[in-house]
């Protein structure tokens, strides 16, 4: 009679494949965040309190995808040991609370510098309309 597979183990072969296609994925992701971060180093703020606060905001959201990519790249490798099935199960669910977790933290840093960027938008268009109208003498002509 045929040997049955064992269907709750996952063969070396396989996980070796899968660990090979993890490391050129990692190493294509790493080669798009550096050409990425050459691209944004140019970026100029000129000194503008608004401009500089996007720029903090954009290098803060271009950490925290570095950041989730690692983990899942991190991840992905935990996965590609696993030897049986369960192994899986228990790895995603565990992960998986740990990702909540890290996002409810980056999105709350976000919040809080996208909440500053407005604060600052607004406090420099405000202070603009007053130049603009001290200049033009302060008060309408009717």
């Amino acid at each position: 009679m045929q040997d049955v597979p064992n269907l709750t183990e996952i063969p070396e072969p396989v996980r070796n494949m899968m660990k090979a296609t993890i490391d050129q994925t990692r190493k294509a992701f790493e080669t798009f965040i550096s050409a990425s971060q050459q691209a944004m180093s140019g970026f100029d703020t000129n000194g503008s309190q608004p401009m500089d606060g996007m720029k903090q905001l954009n290098e803060k959201i271009a950490e925290f995808t570095r950041q989730n990519a690692d983990a899942n790249f991190r991840f992905a490798m935990q996965l590609a040991d696993a030897k049986k099935m369960n192994e899986v199960v228990d790895m995603q669910s565990t992960y998986v609370r740990e990702l909540m977790d890290t996002y409810g933290k980056q999105l709350e840093e976000i919040r809080t510098l996208t909440t500053k960027l407005v604060q600052d938008g607004t406090q420099a268009a405000t202070t603009a309309a007053q130049n603009m109208q001290d200049m033009s003498g302060g008060g309408s002509s009717y």
